[in-house]
């Protein structure tokens, strides 16, 4: 069975191509824009019409390009910034009634749960717990177990709204950056960690990926670069102090994946530093199969 499944993020909006059997997943094509629907919504409650205009005409482009690939289905799930939202239904009621997408708006934990289903997709050692972290435009979503997830939770720190928050300057001024880091170890102190093993610890999304390129001096997304990659804590810390003295524009020179979040990357690598730390990792993984993966899964076993 072929899927299109689609990731509404706050940040971007991710599709994935795929055909699908039994629970293996052979994906077709990715696809990746940043309308940043979510701009502003973790202090206004609100999603902004341009930035609903921006997401319909990404959503519009996806359709047509799954009709066009003659998928049997396509799926779609929202996260952080539209579950926040009060007037959600301005943007899902259009979604549904001009393209035919009933888009799911999932709620924390089970984001964290099917962020997990596909993070561990294409581990071969699924036997092994792992520890997932996803780190979003809104929220970052920490599981942790097996075949299946014992953990599963969501804190509301993510890339854009730290940003939004906290970075009133970019770079951020000392006061923003400990501000900021302040407030993500607040929100990591409710975490179990002590309960975690950290001998495979899996980074998902796009800081995550954005990351790898970057340390591997790779300037064009390269899948197979990105999946398995393993990142030492030290190096990640190293890149982070880099970061730290860049401007959105000598950012976006690393890598063409820094393309729509250069201006929040540096506080995506605070949040991956900081979880790490909190969690005691030497190291992790970092892959590309996240949430869109794990609700391909979803669905298809309902």
């Amino acid at each position: 069975m072929r899927y299109a499944s689609i990731d509404i993020g706050t940040n971007t909006i991710l599709m994935l191509l795929a055909d699908i059997e039994d629970t293996r997943i052979k994906r077709i094509e990715d696809f990746y824009e940043v309308p940043r629907i979510g701009k502003n919504v973790s202090t206004s409650k609100v999603l902004d019409r341009d930035s609903i205009e921006r997401a319909m005409v990404v959503l519009e482009r996806y359709v047509r390009i799954a009709r066009d690939h003659h998928v049997d289905r396509i799926i779609a799930s929202a996260t952080s910034a539209v579950r926040e939202a009060s007037n959600r239904d301005e943007f899902i009621v259009p979604v549904r009634d001009s393209l035919g997408i009933d888009v799911e708006v999932i709620d924390g934990p089970t984001e964290a749960r099917i962020t997990f289903m596909g993070a561990i997709s294409d581990n071969q050692s699924t036997h092994i717990p792992a520890m997932v972290i996803d780190i979003g435009g809104g929220s970052t979503e920490i599981s942790y177990g097996a075949e299946a997830p014992e953990l599963a939770r969501s804190i509301d720190i993510g890339a854009v709204r730290i940003t939004e928050t906290y970075f009133r300057h970019n770079p951020p001024h000392d006061d923003e950056l400990t501000a900021g880091s302040m407030f993500v170890d607040k929100a990591l102190s409710a975490l179990p960690f002590s309960q975690i093993s950290t001998e495979k610890v899996f980074a998902v999304a796009g800081t995550a990926t954005t990351l790898a390129l970057i340390a591997q001096g790779r300037y064009d997304f390269d899948p197979d670069a990105v999946n398995n990659y393993e990142m030492p804590f030290d190096l990640l810390k190293t890149i982070f102090s880099r970061l730290r003295t860049m401007g959105p524009g000598d950012i976006q020179k690393l890598t063409s994946a820094a393309k729509g979040r250069e201006d929040v990357l540096l506080a995506g690598c605070l949040i991956l530093v900081k979880t790490l730390e909190a969690a005691g990792a030497k190291s992790f993984f970092t892959t590309d199969r996240g949430l869109r993966y794990g609700y391909l899964l979803y669905k298809h076993q309902q």
